[in-house]
């Protein structure tokens, strides 16, 4: 079922073939009677711009548009073209006016000469496309992504969606320092990087989450190694005697207060800041993941690599070290490694045997807005360290 952007499903019925070594888009036609009642395809023009736009998303290009309605299969190819070049798209073109370039053409094809005036122009079209990373074995995935995001659909929002886990609570910490010593630098598959005076020491992720099950249990533990100061860092612990404590927040103590009330105001203003460099002083954008539009408050400022271990300039290099991620689930998904962009700036993503993996397959392949040369190198630093799985070195 093709849905929009929020989510409403369209009545329109679209199919993807495999076709002379490539791929091809068909539109069924709209008019008539359905069973149940209401007009065939009735949401057809909507339907045609809102494909040709998330093709764009991918950069495809539509090698040859055509009808290909039952009345027309008798005419010559030549005689049912609908444009006689091919058409590059991208994410900034007209979807709009292109829409309305194919369907105005589609009113003379197959009508008798000297017919007074122009006949449907929602007739059954083929569109012949080349799409970077799809060939003919991946129809069914191009298919599934064009559909969109069904309404049944709910993205995570925040941490609950998650587990509790090392690995998770750990991705999110890269570049803080650890008690006693010691910096989280990455957190490749199954490890931790932790930079300390001696170089690199890779610490695995079942020994930080024992670490975290034994804390859960008893509620402190003793911080004697990188093992101990690690959970203490991923639980947000503070060390007292030796011990990692958790303890609840007093809120009679003015001076924390104060203190919470300034960091969260400064970190409001920067991002604040940072999304207005952004979006260009918009009123919406993309997100720079699935593609999207949202109005500015539901898009987050996002470091593509974490702004803690970047350096000065990098820092400084605003347009290019971060970008616009949607709050309903990419910017997170981003944070925590289940989402990356390879060096040609399509998005990865990485299964994880669960429901996740639903929302993770609707980003594959798309194509990252905020990809460019000079943003290719943070990329390649997420996928470096923080990203779960493999592809785009």
């Amino acid at each position: 079922m093709l849905v929009d952007d929020w989510g409403r499903p369209l009545n329109a019925d679209f199919s993807i073939e495999a076709e002379g070594g490539g791929l091809s888009l068909v539109l069924e036609s709209a008019g008539g009677k359905k069973r149940g009642g209401g007009v065939r395809n009735a949401d057809y023009n909507d339907a045609l711009e809102l494909l040709l736009r998330r093709l764009g998303d991918r950069r495809a290009v539509v090698r040859t548009a055509l009808v290909d309605s039952r009345a027309t299969q008798r005419l010559a190819e030549a005689d049912r073209l609908l444009v006689h070049e091919p058409l590059r798209l991208t994410s900034s073109l007209d979807f709009g006016r292109l829409r309305m370039r194919l369907t105005s053409a589609q009113g003379r094809i197959g009508q008798r000469e000297g017919a007074p005036k122009a006949g449907n122009n929602s007739k059954r079209i083929r569109l012949r496309l080349e799409v970077p990373g799809y060939g003919p074995p991946d129809g069914a995935r191009l298919q599934r992504e064009l559909e969109g995001v069904r309404q049944d659909v709910v993205w995570p929002t925040g941490r609950a969606e998650f587990a509790a886990r090392a690995e998770d609570e750990l991705r999110v910490r890269i570049g803080e320092e650890l008690p006693g010593g010691g910096r989280i630098v990455a957190v490749p598959g199954g490890a931790v990087v932790v930079e300390t005076s001696r170089g690199f020491e890779e610490i695995p992720l079942d020994e930080v989450q024992a670490g975290l099950d034994r804390f859960a249990e008893n509620g402190k533990a003793p911080v004697s190694g990188l093992v101990d100061a690690l959970v203490a860092v991923a639980v947000g612990a503070e060390v007292d005697g030796g011990q990692a404590v958790v303890s609840p927040p007093k809120r009679t103590n003015r001076q924390f207060a104060g203190f919470d009330g300034r960091a969260f105001a400064k970190y409001r203003k920067e991002q604040g800041a940072l999304r207005k460099l952004l979006v260009r002083g918009a009123g919406q954008a993309e997100c720079a993941l699935c593609g999207r539009p949202f109005p500015v408050e539901f898009l987050i400022a996002a470091h593509i690599k974490a702004r803690k271990v970047a350096s000065s300039p990098e820092r400084q290099d605003l347009e290019n070290i971060a970008m616009l991620a949607c709050s309903f689930g990419c910017d997170r998904l981003f944070e925590l490694g289940y989402v990356a962009v390879d060096e040609r700036g399509v998005v990865l993503t990485t299964s994880t045997g669960g429901p996740l993996d639903l929302h993770l397959r609707l980003l594959e392949g798309r194509r990252s807005g905020a990809f460019t040369d000079r943003s290719a190198k943070y990329f390649r630093w997420h996928r470096e360290n923080v990203f779960r799985g493999t592809g785009g070195a």
